[in-house]
């Protein structure tokens, strides 16, 4: 995965504040950013690219943001924001509801319309993009935040928070390779979550919609499983085999092949991961659900280029050359 750092430590305290908002823009837009707190702004941003997901970890003294009108149209505006407080305390406020956010809490809101964002403490946050196709068909009725409590809809709510908040802290350590499929945990997830939540409310559930984040977190968590199906997806959805087609037919890829190039992506790697250097192509290739060796050259010859062994050997080289220059 890409991973860019930003920090103003090695910046000049005076221009410390100019600098934090060069970087803020690039990635959000030209918002209204003021500062609540007298220090020297110590703040840093780190970026990545996780999938079809925008992910950024923010360390930054007490603030807040507004959106208004006068702040035109802005980058952020293609995308849902998912924001967790990892750390301080915030308070989020959009179409006349007020939410508290301690850490470990979470909320869904779109970004187009006005809202203010106070953290009055020192903050650490997991901001992710959502890119409003993944969400097509969803009418949010304003700003959704985890719940509490100890119904099937908070507990779903706060596993997903207790899951954002473990995958800010491993980010920077992920491989290249597990972005797409940390994305579409992510996205199943937040779609089981709001569909719990549309439900009890009373709101429509755009099935389709949901059904294919679903059908990816499931294909992402069993993709060692060599009878993973689309049967089987369909059963564990409650949806015929039929209907699962249909809902992924406008894809570039059908589902089968979304399986297929799920799990070549996870050989791909491994494959290229030090630590699986004493591991054959063919271990590697089984223990993510391929039950043939000739199966796997095959396809991922066609994806790579270059058969298993020769990506590992390939892999081997270059890591060999780096420790001897």
């Amino acid at each position: 995965m890409h991973h860019t750092h930003w920090s103003t430590n090695r910046i000049l305290a005076c221009d410390r504040a100019q600098a934090w908002s060069n970087i803020t823009t690039r990635y959000f837009g030209r918002l209204r950013v003021s500062s609540l707190d007298d220090g020297p702004l110590d703040a840093s941003l780190d970026a990545f690219d996780v999938g079809s997901l925008r992910m950024f970890r923010i360390d930054a003294p007490a603030h807040q943001v507004e959106r208004d009108a006068a702040c035109g149209e802005l980058p952020s505006d293609d995308f849902y924001k998912l924001v967790l407080q990892v750390g301080g305390r915030g308070v989020v406020e959009q179409q006349q509801r007020r939410v508290v956010l301690q850490p470990g809490h979470w909320i869904l809101y779109d970004p187009r319309a006005p809202y203010s964002i106070i953290n009055p403490e020192r903050c650490t946050l997991l901001v992710t993009q959502v890119p409003r196709a993944l969400l097509a068909g969803l009418r949010l009725p304003g700003p959704h935040a985890g719940e509490l409590g100890n119904d099937n809809v908070a507990g779903l709510h706060g596993v997903f928070g207790s899951y954002l908040r473990a995958l800010s802290e491993q980010l920077p350590g992920l491989p290249d390779g597990a972005g797409q499929a940390v994305s579409e945990s992510v996205m199943g997830l937040l779609g089981s979550t709001l569909a719990e939540t549309l439900r009890r409310i009373g709101e429509p559930v755009p099935l389709p919609s949901l059904l294919k984040m679903r059908a990816r977190q499931y294909v992402q968590t069993h993709l060692s499983d060599p009878e993973l199906s689309i049967q089987r997806i369909a059963d564990a959805l409650r949806c015929s085999k039929r209907y699962l087609h249909r809902v992924f037919e406008d894809d570039d890829v059908s589902l089968e092949r979304h399986i297929w190039n799920s799990r070549l992506e996870r050989c791909h790697a491994a494959l290229t991961h030090d630590a699986n250097a004493n591991r054959s192509a063919a271990e590697i290739g089984f223990a993510w659900g391929f039950s043939s060796s000739a199966h796997l050259n095959r396809l991922f010859k066609q994806r790579y280029g270059l058969t298993p062994g020769a990506c590992q050997r390939r892999a081997a080289e270059t890591r060999g050359n780096a420790v001897t220059q």
